[in-house]
C-alpha cells in the first residue's frame, strides 16, 4: 500500500502534532461543513455520512455503536440526534474530551484503552478519519473485527488521496488510500465490503463492511498495483499545481479559495503571497487564517485573482459560482 515511511522521525513529529492539536480550530470547535452539490450548500460531515449510511444499509432501530477516535464527539452527537435510541460509546487516546463526549445524549461509556480491552461487542463500529493515522492498519482492523457482533457493520471514512492529492502532504497521515485500496485492505482484514465509494462525502472515501465468520485472516493483502501507483504519482500532480499558481502570486488582490490543508500548503509554497482567503463556510468567514482575513465570496475585491485550492469536480463548481458574482473575478482552478 502507499505509506509515508514510519520511521522514528515520523513518529516523533506525529506525537508533537497530536499533543498540540485543536480539533476544528478554524471554526471554533464546530465540525466542518462539507460541500459537494453544485449549489454550494454545506452540511456537517457527520450528518452527511449518517444520512448516506441509512440510505445504503438497513440499520436497526436500536443497537450499540462504538466510535473509535471519537475526538470531541461530533459523529456520536450526530448519531444521537439522527438515530436516537442507540447506546453509544466513544474511544480516544487521551482523557481530554471525556466530559464533552459523556455529555452527549445516549453515550454510556468513554474508553482510553486499547481496542482489545474494550468490553462487550457492538452492532456498529465507526472509524472516522482514524485509519490514515495507523501505521499497521491491517492488524488494527483485525482487532476491531473481534469487537463486532455477528452481522455487525464497520464504517470507515478516510481522505480520498486519488481525488484530493494534497492529502498526501498531511504530516501525521501515514496510510494513503483510493476507494479500491481501502476496500482491499478491509477485505484482507476479514470483512465483506458492502459499499466503497467517494460519492457519499466529497473528497472522502466511505467504506461499509460486515464481518465474515471464521478466524481472522493472516498474511498480506493483494492491493491492486495500478491503484497504488496512481495514488503514489499524486506527487507529480502536486508539482503541476505549484507550477500553475506560481505566475499568479505577484498579482494585486491575489487570494486563495479555501482555509484547509490545500490552501495552507499553497500559501506556504507561494511565500504567503495571498492577500486573503475565501470560504463558503459561514463558521469560518470573518475570522483570520495565517494572519489574513477569511472573506465570503460576495465580499471579494472587484477583479481579484482567486486560485481555487480544491480538487475537481469541486473546484469547477466553485468557479461557476464565483463567476456569477458581478465582480469581474479572475478565477483559476488546478
Amino acid at each position: 500500500m502507499v505509506q509515508t515511511p514510519v520511521v522514528p522521525r515520523w513518529s516523533e513529529e506525529a506525537a508533537e502534532i497530536y499533543a498540540n492539536y485543536t480539533i476544528y480550530h478554524q471554526s471554533c470547535g464546530v465540525e466542518q461543513n462539507v460541500f459537494g452539490d453544485p449549489s454550494g450548500a454545506g452540511q456537517p460531515r457527520s450528518d452527511k455520512l449518517i444520512q448516506a449510511l441509512r440510505g445504503g444499509c438497513a440499520l436497526p432501530l436500536k443497537g450499540r455503536l462504538l466510535d473509535i477516535g471519537c475526538g470531541i464527539g461530533s459523529f456520536l452527537s450526530a448519531w444521537s440526534r439522527l438515530i436516537p435510541g442507540w447506546s453509544l460509546c466513544g474511544s480516544e487516546v487521551s482523557e481530554n474530551c471525556r466530559a464533552r463526549v459523556e455529555s452527549i445524549p445516549g453515550v454510556e461509556n468513554f474508553y482510553t484503552c486499547d481496542v482489545n480491552e474494550i468490553p462487550d461487542s457492538f452492532d456498529v463500529i465507526s472509524l472516522i478519519h482514524v485509519l490514515e493515522h495507523i501505521p499497521s492498519p491491517l492488524d488494527f482492523l483485525q482487532r476491531v473485527r473481534r469487537k463486532l457482533k455477528p452481522d455487525g457493520l464497520l464504517v470507515v471514512q478516510v481522505p480520498d488521496c486519488e481525488q484530493n492529492v494534497v492529502m498526501l502532504l498531511v504530516a501525521d497521515h501515514c496510510s494513503h488510500f483510493s476507494p479500491p485500496l481501502l476496500a482491499a485492505l478491509v477485505e484482507g482484514a476479514g470483512f465483506e465490503v458492502l459499499h466503497a465509494t467517494n460519492s457519499w462525502v466529497a473528497k472522502e472515501i466511505s467504506v461499509v463492511a460486515r464481518g465474515v465468520a471464521g478466524p481472522a485472516r493472516t498474511g498480506s493483502v493483494a492491493f491492486p498495483e495500478s491503484e497504488s501507483v496512481h495514488v503514489f504519482e499524486g506527487w507529480k500532480r502536486l508539482n503541476e499545481i505549484v507550477a500553475k499558481i506560481e505566475p499568479l502570486k505577484q498579482r494585486a488582490d491575489f487570494g486563495l479559495f479555501g482555509t484547509a490543508i490545500a490552501a495552507t500548503w499553497l500559501d506556504a509554497q507561494t511565500g504567503a503571497a495571498a492577500r486573503f482567503f475565501v470560504d463558503e463556510d459561514r463558521n469560518r468567514v470573518g475570522r483570520t487564517h495565517m494572519g489574513r482575513p477569511i472573506l465570503a465570496p460576495a465580499d471579494l475585491p472587484p477583479r481579484a485573482t482567486v486560485f481555487v485550492a480544491l480538487p475537481q469536480p469541486a473546484a469547477g463548481q466553485v468557479a461557476v459560482r464565483l463567476a456569477r458574482l458581478p465582480l469581474g473575478l479572475n478565477v483559476v482552478v488546478p
